[in-house]
């Protein structure tokens, strides 16, 4: 966290994390770029937010409350467009997760989780569960913008490792195959 004081995000999947302006601040110039803002406005803004979250003296915050937050923020600054741009981006998600099925080994069939990619980069590649959850965010968006409701366990390891690839990481530690 920039600040003197350790906010912890929960995640939805239970997980843990510490408060980031800088991911706060892309989160919301998500929306704002779709307006008349800037992202300076989107930095200024999850400052704000962090200055809040300090002065009151907030140890944990739910990332669903992170994101109604950003929404009210938005809204107090005339950017009502954006943030519905951010609502609207955050229910077509939830339902693609809902229809995205994982065939695993075996022909069992799983629902879609993206905490299940992230502990799997976290522990193949050796990376750090920050850089861990900014992948599976890249490979979830992938599949949950494609066409298919369903998608092989393999296919999503192929994928992540030409991601892990493009980012040069492959020279790190080769992938192996965890349950």
């Amino acid at each position: 966290m920039s600040g003197s004081r350790k906010v912890r995000v929960v995640k939805r999947d239970g997980s843990r994390e510490f408060f980031n302006r800088s991911k706060l601040g892309v989160a919301l110039w998500r929306g704002i770029q779709h307006t008349t803002g800037t992202y300076d406005h989107a930095r200024q803004l999850a400052k704000a937010i962090e200055l809040y979250l300090i002065r009151t003296d907030q140890r944990r915050i739910s990332s669903a409350a992170l994101f109604e937050m950003g929404m009210k923020v938005l809204r107090r600054v005339g950017l009502d467009e954006a943030g519905e741009v951010l609502e609207g981006h955050r229910a077509w998600r939830r339902l693609r997760r809902l229809r995205l099925k994982v065939r695993q080994e075996g022909g069992r069939m799983t629902f879609w989780d993206k905490s299940w990619l992230a502990e799997f980069i976290a522990r193949s590649w050796h990376l750090s569960r920050a850089t861990a959850r900014i992948l599976a965010g890249q490979i979830e968006l992938e599949l949950l913008a494609g066409p298919a409701r369903v998608v092989d366990r393999q296919a999503v390891i192929d994928l992540l490792n030409d991601r892990v690839l493009q980012f040069g990481l492959a020279d790190a530690v080769p992938v192996q195959q965890y349950k």
